[in-house]
């Protein structure tokens, strides 16, 4: 008998929209992690990684405040990464427990790998494997990376304006400093591999059964409250000094990550001493899970025949 559901689950006090596929039942669980932060994805998995069902019990959740989980937080409501984590924990409680498994695979992109880190730095007996896909490992470094690979690759009015952008992010334009960024990263292909824009990706939101245009919208909104709430802590993220964890981790990469460098990631993976893994996609920039969805879905299938 298949799993098809979709449900809002309350979870540490928040009810959050968790989607649950599998051909059949049984099947071993994977958590996908999202990135952004905000940046719920359930659109975009339905539609490129929906062959993982028939190998795992896929679980999408949409955090916090983004996607389908959307709520507006409130002025003073403090949201840390932390909420995060403990989140992903009472959810990985609720799946094992129903679906009667000890552990779970957990699938974490960008954002959602510190989330992914951290979690198995805190709770590694409840993960079989960590799959990081264009991993974090010091924000504020791969800031400075992305702002140098924009300013040397940008026409000289481009780069001008970007010279005046502050790497910490940390001054009062920090904000618009970061979308101006990030659109020039976009344009100059480090985001999606051989397109300037992001409209490929748009598109499958708004061709999404599951995604009304008011979840669009409200998917809009969660990306930017996230990150007005995350961002500080996040350019406080540095894994450096950790190289040892109690999980085998995976590390999966684009080529042509200019958003998140995957150099950056590479140094980092080589001083892990603990169970690990590298994988290098070559057609793909920050997003090889949506850039070359087959080659991605058999590496998912591989990594789970391995055990």
């Amino acid at each position: 008998m298949s799993v098809n559901e979709n449900r809002l689950i309350e979870i540490n006090g928040v009810f959050q929209y968790v989607a649950i596929m599998a051909q059949k039942k049984g099947l071993p669980l994977l958590v996908y992690v999202h990135g952004g932060p905000g940046e719920a994805a359930l659109p975009l998995l339905m539609h490129y990684q929906k062959e993982l069902a028939q190998h795992f019990t896929f679980v999408v959740w949409e955090q916090r405040g983004a996607g389908k989980s959307f709520y507006e937080f409130g002025v003073n409501e403090k949201v840390v990464i932390d909420d995060y984590v403990e989140d992903l924990r009472a959810l990985t409680a609720y799946l094992t427990g129903r679906f009667h498994q000890d552990k779970v695979y957990l699938l974490a992109h960008d954002f959602g790998t510190i989330i992914g880190l951290r979690y198995i730095q805190k709770y590694p007996e409840t993960v079989r494997k960590y799959i990081g896909c264009s991993q974090v490992v010091n924000m504020e470094k791969a800031m400075r990376l992305r702002l140098r690979y924009a300013i040397e690759n940008s026409p000289r009015n481009v780069a001008n304006r970007l010279l005046k952008i502050d790497p910490t992010f940390s001054g009062e334009r920090w904000m618009k400093d970061l979308e101006r960024l990030d659109k020039q990263i976009t344009r100059l292909k480090g985001c999606l591999y051989d397109q300037k824009n992001k409209f490929s990706l748009q598109h499958i939101y708004l061709r999404c059964p599951a995604y009304t245009m008011f979840d669009y919208q409200r998917y809009r909104k969660g990306i930017e409250q996230s990150v007005r709430k995350l961002w500080p802590e996040i350019m406080q993220v540095d894994f450096e000094s950790t190289t040892r964890f109690d999980v085998p981790v995976v590390f999966v990469e684009g080529r042509h990550d200019k958003r998140l460098s995957s150099a950056l990631a590479k140094t980092y993976y080589d001083k892990i001493t603990s169970a690990k893994q590298w994988f290098w996609f070559e057609e793909s920039s920050h997003y090889p899970q949506w850039c070359e969805p087959q080659a991605f879905n058999e590496l998912m299938i591989r990594l789970l025949e391995q055990e």
